[in-house]
């Protein structure tokens, strides 16, 4: 009887290596000098939901001049494909105020517009142009307290809000980024970018217009990335 040797086959898999995770930025930015006085808004509609004056919230300060609500992105940052979205964004409204009343989010994601009133409110997003109109991202009608209504964010840049129901002093601000590298600073001034790409980057950091009027104010500072490191960034900015 004759056996024939077997005959093997090895088939060598080269598999990628993993990807680094690139590194982090994080800081906390401060106001310089002292705050700036702003009066709050009287309510001449809805007072029974609304209240009788709208408290100013173009600018949160907080223990050591701690500055809420920038929003702090890396604006060289490239990103390939669409980027994940935020979990969870919505939009609220409540004792008509916009809940949160800065927030960033990535292009594509959904964003849940509210209404906890028992009034109508009307949401109005424009695109904040440097030149020329402000364009409609989007324009909702909420008559109901607790609809809730679906939004896509499909386009890159800076919306401001409104309420079109005759309740004027409402306003908030979206920040919409085609790439995850950015962060808001919370009460404390607080900001973490995670998941950047090493090397050296171009840190902006955004602040609404502290009387309301124009596209806010803009300032800039070069940080350096390292894989796996924390890359510290502590700084001030004049409104």
């Amino acid at each position: 009887m004759i056996r024939r040797a077997g005959v093997f086959s090895l088939l060598l898999v080269l598999l990628p290596a993993p990807a680094l995770a690139g590194g982090t930025i994080e800081g906390t930015i401060r106001l310089a000098g002292p705050a700036p006085s702003i009066a709050a808004r009287p309510i001449a509609k809805d007072a029974s939901v609304c209240g009788s004056a709208a408290p100013a919230e173009s600018v949160v300060v907080g223990k050591a001049g701690a500055l809420a609500n920038v929003v702090v992105s890396v604006s060289d940052a490239r990103f390939a494909g669409t980027p994940p979205p935020v979990a969870g964004a919505s939009l609220d409204q409540r004792a008509c105020r916009y809940l949160p009343h800065v927030q960033a989010l990535t292009v594509g994601t959904p964003l849940a517009v509210m209404n906890n009133d028992a009034i109508l409110h009307n949401v109005h997003g424009n695109a904040v142009k440097t030149e020329g109109p402000a364009l409609t991202v989007f324009n909702v009608a909420l008559p109901i307290k607790g609809q809730k209504l679906p939004v896509p964010m499909t386009t890159p840049g800076l919306v401001k809000l409104q309420c079109d129901a005759g309740h004027t002093w409402m306003s908030a601000w979206i920040y919409v980024f085609d790439h995850p590298y950015f962060a808001v600073t919370d009460a404390i001034g607080a900001f973490v970018i995670k998941d950047v790409p090493a090397g050296e980057h171009v840190l902006e950091l955004w602040h609404e217009p502290a009387d309301g009027q124009g596209a806010g104010t803009r300032t800039t500072a070069k940080v350096k990335v390292i894989d796996g490191k924390r890359a510290r960034l502590d700084l001030t900015v004049r409104l």
